[in-house]
């Protein structure tokens, strides 16, 4: 009984340590976007549950304990496969390194790779119920997982690499199932410790392969992300979480990022410049003779080091340049100095982690340190010369989002939108003559940022032609809890089928109440017994629901997720522990369990709404907060699954648990893929909150 316990344990050890690395290169490939990790999520929960189902329907006839072994013994062979896939996934389907992946290819690559392990970790707890009782297997599933996500997060990934890690863990299953046949049998694993020797070159193949023609020189992972160096020619390329970053020499890209603002002030002091000083930006700033100090914010110090060693630019040469390592975000919220110049020169807002600096919350925060006559530059990838309604729209919601904080807002066209923002009045006949008196005064010789240049790019007609495009589309402010912005992005970037495009564009053109009208479809399950199980989709949907939105809230507070990712995963398998430890030992579970049900349904809806409130204060020590509500959250997931299986009797436990997961899969791909981007984290909450109360109403008509 004492083996079987401590297998079940390294089974939910493996479980979260698997999910966490297949998240992270999730997050790696797909660019960061957390709306990936709802998606990976969602697949990864309805395989598990699919595999649960299937198990407990074909009452397989084997040996429970052998059955068991064999599961994980597969179990280990599959996660090697799953993150081998994700990692080779660029070079099996053609795509290319860098660049948004389209929706539907994202979707077939998760589908295809969790498949077969997603099955075997679904399969594994109605096999392990044959052992024990279920409220224990989910107990102890839940106390393994804890511990995996805390040693993952960190240990593990401090010192080794992916596939050092997916060492350790099918170490740890191999021995697990030999445990249960033949204790003698544990040796073998000794076979593959020799493979730690070649973890290092493993890792470094794989990641040339993931990068198909481009030569890479470079790779290193820190907490932020992955850092990768490419050379084309003599141009070095910069890439963070598969997305690219900066190359050098790129003067071009260096000149027109800086000097539009500058030039636009009359007399540039302070700079505040917010990502890619290593690409030139702080060498081209510095031109400006008025100008006396520089602060560069760079979030990945990493970065700042391989971006040395590559490039051969030494920034620490600079008397008036004070780098500030950290997120820039917070420390804009928190410095007391003041700017004249501020330059927000960032990928385009593809995920989260960017779209924070270009919300309207953001601009405030950088209006309160920018002097009186200080200008905000930030800019976005769209098409010189002609503006679809969808570009249209983006750029429409970048222009509102700055119009809730400056009155005066210039719109350039050149190879990227720039946004020139401050409270100064400018008139857009005048940029042009304004530009070039002061190139003569502070006598600059730019290579690309020239008179042709200006004549060209801002003549009176492509001036016009962008600024009515913009003013003219029914665009939305961009904010932090409805981040519309990197859903657009995503949209017009990501490949996305016209079809799907639009029906993505009706659904969020639709009025919010067309959303709660599936609701009616709860009361046809009134005075059922069947409420249960519509009980255990809810609370299941609701669950991951409110975890998906709570780290989205992470990363729009703190700054980055790559790094935490396995520690939120703990806190919530903590919480689902001893929300199944209390059901076990507390004498309020000898009441009438179908009542308590349903004050359960209330308590996630009232759940629900402390994070409405949290997502709406904004409170000091947010960080902190978060992984408390997460733990409370896998609490009631923890305490709501025994009760209903309880209630629906112990044979229906494989059925429940496919029924639970189901739920949590549906709840992550709508959260995730339609109501946030659509309808922001408040409206998505409302949802869940009438949710659980129609369901906990519909409870009590069956007790």
């Amino acid at each position: 009984m004492r083996v079987t316990k401590i297998a079940v344990f390294i089974s939910g050890f493996a479980a979260v340590i698997a999910q966490t690395l297949i998240i992270r290169e999730g997050l790696s490939l797909f660019g960061g976007n957390e709306l990936v990790s709802g998606l990976l999520l969602c697949f990864w929960l309805a395989w598990v549950g699919i595999g649960s189902i299937v198990f407990t329907r074909l009452q397989l006839r084997i040996k429970p304990v052998l059955g068991y072994s064999l599961l994980l013994f597969l179990l280990s062979v599959f996660s090697v496969f799953s993150i081998t896939i994700i990692r080779l996934a660029p070079h099996i389907f053609s795509l290319p390194f860098g660049e948004i992946i389209s929706l539907d290819k994202i979707i077939f690559i998760a589908l295809i790779s969790l498949a077969p392990t997603c099955m075997i970790f679904g399969m594994l707890f109605p096999a392990a119920s044959q052992l024990l009782k279920p409220e224990k297997v989910y107990l102890l599933e839940g106390i393994g997982s804890f511990f995996g996500g805390i040693i993952i997060s960190f240990v593990l990934i401090q010192f080794l690499p992916s596939y050092g890690i997916l060492l350790i863990m099918m170490c740890a299953l191999i021995a697990s199932g030999f445990s249960l046949i033949n204790r003698k049998l544990i040796l073998v694993t000794l076979c593959i410790l020799p493979l730690f020797f070649k973890i290092g070159d493993i890792e470094l193949a794989l990641r040339k392969i993931q990068m198909g023609g481009q030569a890479l020189i470079g790779l290193r992972e820190s907490r932020y992300g992955v850092i990768a160096v490419t050379q084309s020619g003599t141009q070095v390329n910069f890439y963070t979480n598969g997305v690219y970053d900066f190359s050098y020499p790129d003067l071009y890209s260096s000149e027109e990022a800086v000097h539009y603002p500058l030039l636009l002030h009359g007399s540039p002091r302070s700079v505040l410049l917010v990502g890619g000083g290593m690409g030139n930006c702080i060498t081209q700033i510095f031109k400006h003779p008025d100008v006396t100090e520089v602060t560069y914010c760079e979030l990945d110090p990493l970065l700042f080091a391989v971006g040395e060693k590559y490039i051969g630019e030494h920034l620490h040469g600079y008397k008036n340049l004070t780098v500030i390592f950290g997120d820039a975000r917070f420390f804009i919220k928190h410095t007391r100095k003041k700017y004249d110049i501020i330059i927000i020169n960032l990928p385009d807002p593809v995920n989260a982690q960017l779209n924070r600096f270009y919300t309207v919350e953001f601009f405030a925060e950088a209006k309160r340190i920018l002097n009186s006559d200080g200008i905000l530059s930030v800019r976005i990838t769209s098409p010189p010369d002609i503006i679809s309604p969808i570009f249209g729209q983006l750029l429409n919601t970048v222009y509102r989002s700055l119009h809730v904080s400056f009155k005066n807002i210039l719109v350039l066209p050149a190879a990227k939108t720039t946004y020139v923002a401050t409270e100064q009045e400018i008139q857009l006949e005048n940029i042009v003559n304004i530009i070039k008196m002061h190139m003569r005064e502070r006598k600059l010789d730019l290579v690309y940022v020239n008179d042709y240049f200006f004549d060209y790019n801002f003549s009176w007609e492509k001036l016009a032609y962008l600024r009515g495009r913009v003013k003219e589309s029914k665009g939305i402010s961009n904010t932090d809890v409805k981040p519309v912005c990197y859903y657009f992005t995503n949209t017009l970037w990501g490949g996305m089928p016209e079809n799907l495009k639009r029906g993505f564009m009706t659904l969020f053109g639709l009025h919010p109440i067309w959303f709660l009208l599936p609701l009616i479809f709860i009361f046809l399950f009134f005075r059922r017994r069947s409420m249960v199980y519509v009980s255990v989709l809810a609370v299941g949907a609701s669950e991951i629901s409110t975890e998906v939105i709570l780290i989205i809230l992470f990363q729009i507070f703190y700054g980055y997720l790559y790094g935490w990712i396995g520690a939120i995963i703990a806190c919530y398998m903590l919480g689902l522990a001893a929300g199944t430890l209390f059901y076990l030992k507390s004498s309020l579970m000898k009441n009438n369990l179908t009542i308590l049900l349903s004050y359960l349904e209330f308590i996630v809806s009232i759940y629900c709404g402390v994070i409405i409130l949290l997502s709406i204060a904004q409170l000091p020590g947010t960080n902190f907060i978060i992984p408390i509500l997460i733990f409370i959250g896998g609490f009631l997931g923890g305490l709501h699954f025994p009760m209903s299986v309880a209630i629906l009797k112990r044979e229906t436990a494989g059925i429940v648990y496919g029924v639970d997961l189901f739920g949590s899969s549906i709840g992550a791909l709508i959260t995730t893929v339609i109501f946030i981007p659509i309808l922001g984290i408040v409206f998505t909450l409302v949802i869940f909150i009438l949710v659980n109360l129609l369901v906990g109403i519909g409870l009590r008509t069956i007790s």
